[in-house]
């Protein structure tokens, strides 16, 4: 790239500007390397030991690993790398290039609410509702001062995403060495506590399958993957640079700070910990200082200022306005979300994204590989064939558990666009819009 690209910074959000509705232009790209130091610095949350704790919930140490290293495996080869070759190729964003597949007002509520504003604003509801549970541990409040606490967080952390990511980049300095304090000395607490061999040998008191492991894991993960177009939009157009940066993107923090979490949750358990997935609870009943839970508050801020900008994004997509007025309309929505609890609903959360999120993926891979041929058409309005079999996808999979949730709706969602087209409207798709030109 040219070094406006690499040395001043302020062009890049220009070009951001320039290119949010039009094909990045080759000479413009990256290599792979940006793509996977963007991932992993996603995949650096405290995030990871929640997943950690909720894989011990059902599962025993070696279980977990194996659903882990397998969960990761099944978002790279069957979201990851397929989703980011199409951004790859066509330089687009993902909501431009959900409009192939479910109409430009259709992409509107797929890919804009479904999959980023409804997600992004949960998951605020649930940072804060961390962030507020580690300083009332701090302080030992009661369920009143805790809710204070998240309409004050509430509010607090949605300040710097006024001012755009120059505001929110701040705080991005203290997340990787307040994790790192964070893993260590929780690490050494529970080892302590424990010892690897009760951590080895340690049985869960409700047993589930590797199968519900798996998909706990696609879960978590899916959104976040789902955007990989966003970014690999930046990206050369190369199989092996698109494999290497899932590899190194997608694996090296996850596994390390998820089998952290499931060593932190497991000691937890044994002190009579009811919720190993809440890293509050886990770290007050290890006796970590009242610094690791101060740490635990900063980084849910900044998992939060990430959420709110991108669904302040995904709603003045659907209906216009000012960001800053969505993202406060995003953080009242969370706080509320928080204030009542929605965190003690995590494990559902998880499920319900695997199962909504992943059919739209499906028709998304099944409309540019195997209807368009590799073309990007867009449509206008809704495309219903593709809203359709998204919805009835979503609906088996949230429904009718069997194998892997997450993976059943991408192909269910996918077989039905395409026999769809196959079937009655082999060619809708070409009549519906026009490709895409480079």
């Amino acid at each position: 790239m040219g070094k406006s690209q690499t040395d001043e910074p302020v062009n890049d959000l220009v070009l951001e500007e320039e290119y949010a509705g039009k094909p990045i232009p080759h000479h413009l790209r990256r290599n792979w390397v940006s793509t996977a130091a963007i991932y992993s610095g996603m995949c650096a949350t405290i995030s990871w030991c929640m997943s950690g704790g909720g894989l011990i919930s059902g599962l025993n140490f070696w279980q977990a690993i194996i659903s882990l290293a397998i969960g990761i495996l099944v978002l790279i080869c069957f979201i990851y790398v397929p989703l980011g070759k199409i951004g790859a190729r066509e330089g687009l964003n993902t909501y431009l290039i959900g409009e192939a597949a479910f109409g430009s007002k259709g992409s509107n509520i797929v890919t804009a609410l479904v999959v980023t504003a409804i997600p992004c604003i949960a998951w605020y509801g649930i940072q804060v509702g961390l962030a507020s549970g580690a300083i009332a541990g701090v302080f030992g409040m009661g369920p009143v001062g805790t809710g204070i606490m998240s309409v004050v967080f509430g509010i607090m952390f949605v300040i710097p995403t006024l001012f755009g990511q120059k505001g929110m980049a701040w705080l991005n300095y203290v997340s990787v060495p307040a994790m790192i304090f964070i893993i260590l000395y929780g690490l050494y607490k529970a080892i302590s506590i424990a010892g690897m061999a009760g951590v080895v040998a340690y049985e869960p008191a409700a047993p589930a399958t590797l199968m519900w492991g798996i998909n706990l894991q696609v879960g978590m993960v899916v959104v976040g993957c789902a955007f990989i177009s966003d970014y690999t939009r930046w990206q050369k157009d190369g199989n092996g640079g698109l494999i290497a940066s899932a590899f190194v993107g997608m694996y090296p923090f996850p596994l390390i700070l998820t089998a952290c979490g499931m060593i932190m949750a497991i000691s937890a358990v044994g002190l009579g910990v009811a919720d190993p997935w809440n890293p509050v609870s886990v770290m007050i009943a290890l006796g970590l200082p009242a610094i690791a839970l101060i740490l635990i508050f900063l980084l849910q801020w900044t998992t939060c200022v990430t959420s709110i900008y991108s669904s302040s994004l995904a709603l003045i997509k659907v209906f216009g306005g000012k960001r800053w007025v969505w993202s406060f309309v995003s953080a009242i929505v969370g706080t509320a979300l928080a204030v009542f609890g929605f965190i003690n609903y995590f494990m559902t959360f998880v499920t319900v994204l695997a199962a909504w999120v992943s059919p739209a993926i499906g028709v998304l891979i099944a409309e540019y590989y195997f209807v368009s041929k590799m073309k990007l058409i867009r449509k206008k309005g809704f495309y219903w064939p593709g809203l359709l079999c998204w919805l009835i996808a979503g609906l088996i999979a949230w429904k009718v558990v069997f194998f892997i949730p997450a993976i059943n709706a991408i192909v269910i969602a996918g077989i039905l666009y395409l026999l769809y087209h196959k079937l009655f409207a082999k060619a809708a798709s070409a009549a519906a819009g026009e490709e895409i030109a480079q």
